[in-house]
Parts: structure tokens; sequence; C-alpha cells
């Protein structure tokens, strides 16, 4: 593959912008190079002449591995808003309109690459296959945010109830909460307060939507669990609760497998719904695949 060699500015090229990008976003320089199509000794003579031409280092030591200086980290930041522009102005010039190129980045919470994105993902390649579409996790809203704002990600479908001013949100229809029990409580069809207070509880650390609703649930029945297991992995919660003869509290796409596994899905007493959404960052210059993922949502 051939370098290309477009500067942007004092020396610099794009090609040590990506270099730099690709080995943080994949952890390593060997795996780096094996997503940009060039050998390791290529990227790091891009990485060594990009410091050279900044007159400082990017990464220090760290065991076997790197970490960015400080430096490295604010040279990442307008690193990816630089190639965010020209991928912009690329793809603005070559058949935007009919979207036959492009690249979308879309960052998700866990819970959501799985409930929400397949169908809103699915219809917007059908519609423009053209378009490279790269999808990725995020365990924390924070985590959201700071990709958008460093440019990580276009686009994210999260919660939306706390957005920064500085983000956009377009709202998707909210998510219904239900619980999960085993198929055996007794009761079952109802929420009681003795399945909250008396069965250990399945849920997400604090800090999580998912955690936060359930912890309204149990204010609203004046209930504590007994005993709680927390896990970070959304897709164990219902077969964790089954398993265990406890309750878990889960947007309802998550506790279809319910009944398979051997438990029940009951209503909350009272509605309660997560809000999700698309967040953006408005911009002057806007990626063509973004706008039309976006209107395609709306």
């Amino acid at each position: 593959m051939t370098p290309r060699t477009e500067t942007t500015g004092a020396g610099i090229t794009l090609s040590q912008i990506e270099a730099l990008v690709a080995v943080v976003d994949h952890g390593s320089f060997t795996a780096a190079a094996d997503v940009l199509g060039i050998s390791q000794p290529s990227l790091s003579r891009r990485i060594q002449t990009l410091e050279t031409t900044l007159g400082t280092q990017l990464f220090v030591a760290a065991g076997r591995a790197r970490e960015l200086t400080d430096a490295g980290r604010n040279t990442l930041t307008a690193g990816r808003r630089a190639l965010g522009e020209v991928a912009t102005i690329r793809s603005m010039s070559a058949s935007t309109r009919a979207l036959t190129t492009g690249t979308l980045r879309i960052a998700s919470l866990p819970s959501l690459v799985a409930a929400v994105s397949p169908d809103l993902i699915g219809r917007f390649h059908r519609l423009h296959p053209g378009v490279r579409i790269d999808v990725f996790g995020l365990e924390e809203p924070t985590d959201i945010v700071e990709a958008l704002r460093t440019g990580r990600a276009d686009v994210a479908i999260t919660t939306i109830e706390r957005i920064p001013s500085d983000l956009h949100a377009e709202p998707l229809p909210s998510q219904v909460m239900v619980a999960v029990l085993p198929e055996d409580a007794t009761g079952a069809g109802r929420l009681r307060r003795e399945d909250l207070a008396h069965r250990t509880l399945v849920t997400l650390p604090r800090g999580t939507s998912i955690r936060a609703l359930t912890d309204s649930v149990y204010r609203e029945l004046r209930a504590s669990p007994a005993r709680v297991i927390t896990t970070t992995q959304r897709d164990s919660l219902v077969p964790l609760a089954v398993a265990s003869g406890a309750i878990t509290i889960v947007p309802e796409i998550l506790a279809s497998s319910a009944p398979r596994l051997g438990g029940v899905v009951i209503e909350l007493p009272t509605a309660t719904e997560r809000a999700v959404g698309l967040i953006h960052v408005p911009a002057s210059i806007q990626n063509p695949a973004l706008a039309e993922f976006l209107e395609l949502a709306r």
C-alpha cells in the first residue's frame, strides 16, 4: 500500500496522524500496522517522524505496553478532528449525495448495541451499502460523551436523561422496564413488595442507567434487596436471576429470553421507562452519512 503524503501543516502528514490514532484505538503497534496494511517498522517510523516534527514524545513505556504522554493525548484529540474534517470533505466531494462512500462510526452502551442499533443500522446499511459502518460499545455514558468530543465516534446510541449542552440529542422510542423472576414465584403476574425485599437482586453496578431505574423501583415500594449480585455483563442479568431464584429489573427487550430460561416477565407497579436516543456534536461541516443516519432515525 502506497502511503499517503498529504500534509496538514508544518510537515505533519495524514498518514502519521492515522498511525497515532490506530495505535491508540487498536491497542498496540502490531495491531495498528495490521489494520493500516503496513509493516510494523513503517508504522514506527511514522510515529517517530511525527514526534520529531512536533519536537515532543507522544508515548512512554508502561511495562510491556505504551501509554500516551500529555502531549500525545492533545495530539490525538486534534488529530482525530483533522482526520474527521478531511474525511468529511472527501466524502462530500465523492458522490456523497447518493452516499456511495463514506464512514459512520457509532458508539453505544452495550445494552443498546443489541437492543436498539440492529434495526436502525440495518435499515441504513440496506439503503447505503457503500458506507462503512463501525460500531463499538462503551460501558459508561461519560465514555460515550468523550468519544464524541474527541472525534472517535460520529454518533452514539445511549441514554439521554442528562446530555451536556455541547451535544445534541435525537430521541428514540423509550425502553419499558420490567421485572424478571423465576416462574415458580408466588403471585406471578404482579410485582409485590415481598419479591423485592426477600429475593436477591441481580443488577448492574451503580452509575448505570439500569441500576438507577432499579433503585427507583425499590424506593417506590419502600423495599431493600435481601442480597445483591452485581455484574457488568448486561446479557447475564436475566440468566443469573432465573438460575439464582432472584429478581432483576431490565428493559423489556432484554427480558425476552426469560420464558425460555424458566422465568416470568412481570410489569412494574408504575410504568418505568429508560429514555434513549442518538447524540452527536453539532457541526458546521457535517458528515453526510451522519446527516442521513439522523434523518432515518427521525
